[in-house]
């Protein structure tokens, strides 16, 4: 029987507010840790936690992040990864949350972990996809409103493919990619992806993508940055629909900054025209925003279809382990195909059979 995530995740916080209460900064005998009304939110990533420190005056919201338990949907998570960029970027005025202490002792809670400073705001829905919410925060907005997000969005990404790589001090990405190609890594990472997310069963579909991939490399590259990986207005919390937290590093890269504005609208595509759901009214289209990041970057988007189908490939792939995640939750019948057969894969085998 799968074991709840959530009751895995109170037993979690139980011991890390014990652990925390012993720490030279949070020590105090009238110290109170208590869940923030924002509580837990157990996604498909990492597990995430929001809580209050009280003591007397003092008043300050955290978030707690940790390796999912249970089943995985990445093969692997790289917490110190995905806190050094938070704190980097944060140095180079992005809005990312400041992470205040990292963890890598298991034996504390079960798990690694990090915690990080709490910044306001909403992010456009993910389930349901905010095209299809009109009670969420892009539902209820006006045209304008929703292009702000878009705008915003946008602004930011521009922001993060200025950033020269070697001056970021990110040494574990550094050597990692060192007189390597970014790009074969990653179709690589994919392909190993799917193998472990199949289980030895085949994928006909996304097999035959990878094999287009390989075949079809560009001959051109933008000079390679720091990309974001998982680049979309759902990854950005908003306040008076102004950005005030870039979130979810896991996914991030060094390569193409081209990929970061693909898979952006590679995701709200397939979340919306994937399921015959007409985007809302005031949406950026890939078009003009190509136009605008070229202007400003001075970057070519030339190489723009072969990354947005890399970007189909690769939602197509974590799908697989999304699905099988909703199956060994009980979430969805055992017997069922949705890890193969759902809107991303048919989205991406429509667009890869215009090619």
């Amino acid at each position: 029987m799968p074991v709840s995530t959530e009751k895995n995740f109170d037993k979690k916080f139980s011991l890390f507010r014990e652990w925390l209460s012993t720490q030279d900064r949070f020590k105090g005998e009238n110290l109170k840790i208590e869940p923030h009304e924002s509580s837990i939110a157990s996604g498909f990533s990492n597990e995430t936690f929001v809580f209050s420190v009280k003591e007397k005056d003092y008043l300050k919201n955290l978030v707690l992040r940790l390796k999912p338990s249970g089943y995985q949907v990445f093969p692997d998570y790289n917490l110190k990864l995905q806190a050094d960029i938070m704190n980097v970027l944060n140095k180079k005025g992005l809005p990312t949350p400041k992470v205040i202490l990292y963890e890598s002792d298991e034996n504390i809670i079960g798990s690694e972990f990090y915690l990080m400073n709490y910044l306001e705001g909403e992010a456009p829905s993910d389930n349901p996809p905010y095209h299809m919410d009109p009670e969420g925060m892009m539902g209820k907005a006006s045209p304008e409103e929703r292009r702000k997000v878009w705008k915003e969005w946008l602004h930011y990404l521009i922001n993060l493919h200025f950033l020269d790589f070697k001056e970021l001090g990110l040494s574990e990405l550094e050597e990692k990619y060192s007189n390597k190609d970014p790009l074969d890594m990653d179709i690589d990472y994919y392909q190993n992806f799917l193998e472990w997310g199949m289980e030895d069963e085949a994928n006909e579909l996304c097999e035959n993508v990878i094999s287009w991939l390989r075949l079809n490399k560009p001959k051109s590259f933008n000079k390679f940055t720091l990309c974001w990986g998982d680049s979309r207005p759902g990854n950005i919390l908003y306040k008076n629909f102004k950005a005030t937290a870039l979130l979810d590093w896991e996914m991030a890269v060094f390569g193409d900054p081209l990929s970061d504005l693909a898979w952006g609208f590679a995701v709200d595509d397939s979340s919306s025209l994937g399921l015959n759901v007409e985007k809302l009214e005031g949406s950026m289209n890939a078009e003009e925003a190509i136009m605008e990041w070229e202007d400003k970057t001075k970057f070519s988007a030339e190489n723009y279809n072969y990354y947005r189908i890399l970007s189909l490939l690769k939602f197509s792939v974590i799908m697989i382990r999304v699905a099988k995640k909703l199956v060994f939750n009980e979430i969805i019948p055992l017997e069922s195909d949705f890890y193969k057969n759902n809107h991303i894969s048919n989205f991406l085998e429509k667009e890869f059979n215009k090619l």
